[in-house]
């Protein structure tokens, strides 16, 4: 909308037809823009309806943050004194053999601090859903008997973490998978029992830990490489068109492929749309990928307004919620040409790109997994651009860091067995319709054996380890 059409008394849904998804994209653009702006609570935004009750909102907010800031300390000024220590060297012990000295620590006196994890749920979920406390039971069904989405779940769950700042960090996958409220409390109890039973472990071969006067070694020798483990240089080798598979996602599964601001993107989503595939586009901010050009009809676009965790995992719950649960992702990576002609460059921002695909597969984990069980096909797709050849075409124009992206589609191959991963290194001056045929070409493939490909002056290759 023109700026000058916008006035602060919109409804943002019913006048500018402004969803929850476009909403989540405002706020963290604002949060983008003044990052010591307090935390927004998210139910009470949800009830302001108009432009200007959401600024009426933060205003109050910033006011009352202002008001119970705490008065500056004057510490006086002391004179310090230093006090040299002297250290004796370290005594070199000669064994060889691995020798273990048990010391007697004494047990932690239990803590109390936890002992009502279960009554503070109940009343935390009380608060966030209005339900009354004397009501809830912990073997309710949070979502069958309660209705309490993603969303709402992350909002008790951060109120825990307020009320046992020093409860140690759940796993948010884990959680996902529990039910009921009871269950939530046991996890987040095993969690506490299982922080003080965790060993403290070194990486060095020689690990000292001090326990008030008394000092522990523990000698266990490092772990031996095989020196006999073969490493051999690597090839290309020519593969044959790939078969085409009739692969349809799960239903009510979406893709989501990230803009990588160049007609591939168009491309690749209007081919995927002929396939019977509903698509939901995800952009970076323009400040890191300038150009959105206008998508196919039936495509949704959503932008990240900023690059925290926290904003994409928001995102990727209310795609999820509005759209359908994701079935596949597909990573077109930006081009980044190098400052210099002929040299390898590492721009910052394709480093914040790269790591946010990382935190993408973090956060897809769950879902691709779960919908790999359902008939159909999950995938997990990432597209770069250095010479079609893995780098071994010595053109060196390229930049390095989109590579990572064949590390992480190759690890997670590994990892997540029931879902199809491939990783694409597309020479970067084939245009934007070979590019999108190749990269749909991929998805069918039957071939599952295969982890990376790339298109370039070879024509279809993968890497392969040279014989002796």
């Amino acid at each position: 909308y023109p700026i000058e059409m916008l006035e602060l008394d919109m409804d943002m849904e019913a006048d500018l037809g402004i969803d929850s998804i476009k909403r989540v994209e405002i706020l963290g653009g604002l949060q983008e823009l003044y990052p010591n702006l307090p935390k927004p609570n998210l139910e009470e935004l949800a009830e302001k309806r108009t432009i200007g009750q959401v600024v009426e909102y933060l205003q109050r907010q910033q006011q009352v943050t202002a008001e119970i800031a705490p008065e500056p300390v004057i510490i006086p000024q002391v004179q310090t004194q230093v006090i040299e220590e002297v250290i004796p060297e370290p005594v070199i012990i000669p064994q060889v053999q691995t020798q273990v000295i048990e010391e007697l620590i004494p047990e932690p006196v239990p803590s109390n601090e936890y002992a009502d994890l279960g009554q503070t749920l109940l009343n935390i979920t009380s608060e966030k859903t209005g339900y009354p406390v004397e009501m809830l039971e912990l073997d309710m069904d949070m979502e069958a008997d309660l209705g309490i989405d993603s969303i709402k779940r992350v909002e008790i769950l951060g109120a825990m973490q307020e009320a046992y700042p020093d409860l140690p960090k759940p796993n948010i996958e884990e959680l996902g998978d529990l039910r009921t409220i009871g269950q939530i409390v046991n996890y987040l109890q095993s969690l506490v029992g299982g922080e003080k039973k965790k060993p403290h472990f070194d990486v060095n071969s020689v690990t000292t830990v001090r326990v008030g006067s008394n000092i522990t070694v523990d000698l266990t020798p490092p772990p031996i490489v095989d020196p006999n483990l073969p490493r051999r240089p690597v090839q290309l080798k020519t593969l044959p068109r790939p078969d085409f598979l009739e692969a349809q996602l799960p239903e009510g599964h979406i893709c989501l492929i990230t803009d990588d601001g160049s007609l591939t993107t168009v491309k690749v989503a209007h081919a995927l749309i002929e396939q019977g595939w509903k698509v939901v586009v995800l952009s970076f901010p323009q400040s890191l990928v300038s150009e959105q050009l206008p998508l196919p009809a039936g495509v949704t676009r959503v932008t990240l307004a900023n690059m925290s965790e926290q904003h994409l995992q928001l995102l990727l719950q209310s795609v999820t919620t509005k759209h359908g649960p994701i079935g596949a992702f597909v990573h077109l990576h930006p081009q980044f040409t190098p400052e210099k002609p002929g040299h390898i460059s590492y721009p910052e921002a394709e480093k914040a790109i790269i790591k946010q695909v990382f935190l993408m597969a973090k956060h897809l984990k769950a879902t691709l997994n779960n919908a790999a069980s359902l008939s159909g096909r999950t995938s997990f797709c990432t597209v770069a651009h250095l010479d079609g050849e893995f780098g071994l075409g010595h053109q060196g124009n390229f930049s390095a860091i989109g590579a990572g992206l064949f590390g992480l589609t190759k690890s997670l191959r590994w990892e997540w067995p029931q879902v199809f991963f491939r990783a694409i290194d597309l020479n970067p001056t084939l245009d934007p319709h070979e590019s999108a045929q190749y990269i749909v070409a991929e998805l069918h493939d039957s071939n599952r054996y295969i982890g990376e490909v790339g298109y370039g002056n070879q024509g279809r290759v993968t890497l392969v380890a040279k014989a002796e």
